[in-house]
């Protein structure tokens, strides 16, 4: 059945490949129909949000991004940054929306600047920018549901002590409570935004702010959806 010059088939071989060859070709046509039905990646862009950026500035970018890409579903986590920061290292989300307030080794695109706002009770009267070194040993209002901790920085830096109080909820109600004349808060421009008729918002001197950015997981290279998504958004102006 063979020789030293190679392999020949018997007359039953021979007569068997044209049903292996037909099998080989319907197998092939199999694979290249399955692939054109099979996504390239998921489909489901997982997105970690503060609260603040999901209320005021997310639901544009969903809308645009997602004319562009219809196919693409969304679900949008909201937490801190300490939340998002794990939520990306665990790989519970494929995309945080944040500020560079993170410990861990992330990824992160700067998109734009936050700028804070001194928020003071309705009767002040206060000049064109308020000193941050003002808040010193005044009550000051902070939401205990995912601190701000560049709040907490900017105070530091400038070596002031306000009389903290903690409130457990949301930002809203800090800004309720700065209302009431209790006391008074820095929280920045997508926090306060719709929520300022009757507080007094002033800029801080020095100008604060924080840099909200994209970051993603080094240790996953992004997939298409992804950096499609990350080229979008950076090209996306805040307001």
């Amino acid at each position: 059945m063979g020789c030293s010059g190679g392999v020949t088939l018997t007359e039953a071989g021979q007569s068997l490949m044209p049903y292996i060859d037909r099998l080989l070709r319907d197998n092939h046509a199999l694979e290249r129909a399955i692939n054109a039905h099979r996504p390239e990646e998921r489909r489901i862009l997982r997105i970690g949000s503060y609260t603040s950026i999901s209320r005021s500035w997310l639901p544009r970018i969903l809308k645009g991004f997602g004319q562009q890409h219809p196919d693409v579903e969304f679900t949008v986590k909201g937490g801190s940054c300490m939340d998002i920061e794990q939520w990306l290292t665990d790989g519970v989300i494929d995309v945080g929306l944040l500020s560079n307030c993170f410990t861990a080794r992330l990824d992160f695109h700067p998109l734009f600047r936050d700028p804070y706002y001194a928020v003071l009770p309705p009767e002040e009267a206060p000049a064109e920018t308020f000193s941050i070194s003002a808040f010193q040993g005044r009550t000051f209002f902070i939401p205990s549901n995912g601190v701000d901790t560049e709040v907490l920085r900017i105070l530091e830096r400038s070596g002031v002590t306000p009389r903290f109080s903690l409130i457990a909820t949301e930002d809203s109600a800090v800004i309720k409570m700065v209302e009431q004349g209790l006391g008074c808060s820095l929280l920045s421009e997508l926090v306060l935004k719709g929520s300022t008729d009757h507080v007094r918002l002033v800029p801080t001197h020095p100008p604060a702010y924080r840099e909200i950015g994209a970051a993603t997981s080094p240790a996953k290279a992004p997939g298409r959806i992804l950096r499609s998504f990350l080229r979008y958004i950076q090209g996306v102006d805040e307001k």
